[in-house]
């Protein structure tokens, strides 16, 4: 197969085409129940534990979004982009709190350190929290073992990886945020060719579509073959 643009590991994703995060744009696949009690989340006043584990590219940061996005709690989303800044004191004011790629947040014993003390203050403190992981749990470099224990306290969801099928309808959904139909064929055409991980593909659509418009041409499958390709 050519060298493509699109065939390479490195690309940098960017998921935030998709302008808002929520249940409704969030292909259901096998996730029925974990959808339920995100969205129960939103409105109850128990408090949980909810850990999510799943796959790259699964969708588990669409739907600690989704949550943030629908409830009236006010919600502290501690990630990769704010976790060097952030003043943990200040997250305890929050009424719940999303904690996105454990495993990548834990790097230093500091951080996980922090990030300890945060779950116990939350634990005391009768709040809910969101707890999401690509590692399983117990495969989790943990050096504070009673960490790996508060996060088995109460739910863990596993998200499982999306069919074909399923994920065609991703690409559909993104197209049409995008203001275009991706058409059966184009997407059995991009599915068949290209890696089937499903960041890459969303990745793909978003590649098609900023070349579409920027060239004014329709997206045809002569049209994805031309523009992959290294001239």
């Amino acid at each position: 197969m050519k060298e493509t643009k699109l065939n390479k590991d490195q690309i940098p994703i960017n998921f935030s085409f998709i302008a808002d995060k929520s249940f409704d744009n969030f292909v259901l696949g096998n996730n029925s129940i974990a959808v339920k009690l995100l969205k129960n989340l939103t409105i109850t006043d128990r408090t949980n534990i909810i850990f999510i584990r799943g796959n790259h590219s699964s969708g588990k940061t669409h739907l600690c979004l989704a949550v943030n996005n629908l409830t009236n709690k006010n919600i502290f989303i501690l990630n990769r982009k704010n976790i060097a800044s952030i003043d943990f004191q200040d997250i305890l004011k929050y009424e719940s709190l999303i904690i996105d790629d454990i495993d990548f947040l834990i790097t230093s014993s500091t951080n996980e350190e922090d990030i300890f003390s945060l779950i116990n203050e939350f634990i005391l403190m009768k709040k809910s929290m969101i707890i999401t992981s690509t590692e399983k749990l117990n495969d989790i470099n943990f050096t504070i073992p009673d960490l790996a224990s508060r996060l088995k306290w109460d739910q863990i969801l596993e998200i499982p990886e999306l069919n074909d099928s399923d994920k065609i309808k991703v690409l559909q959904k993104n197209a049409y945020e995008r203001g275009w139909d991706l058409t059966p064929k184009v997407c059995d055409y991009i599915m068949n060719h290209y890696k089937r991980d499903l960041y890459f593909l969303c990745n793909c659509v978003k590649f098609i579509d900023e070349a579409s418009l920027s060239l004014k041409k329709k997206i045809t499958i002569p049209f994805i073959k031309k523009i992959i390709e290294y001239k």
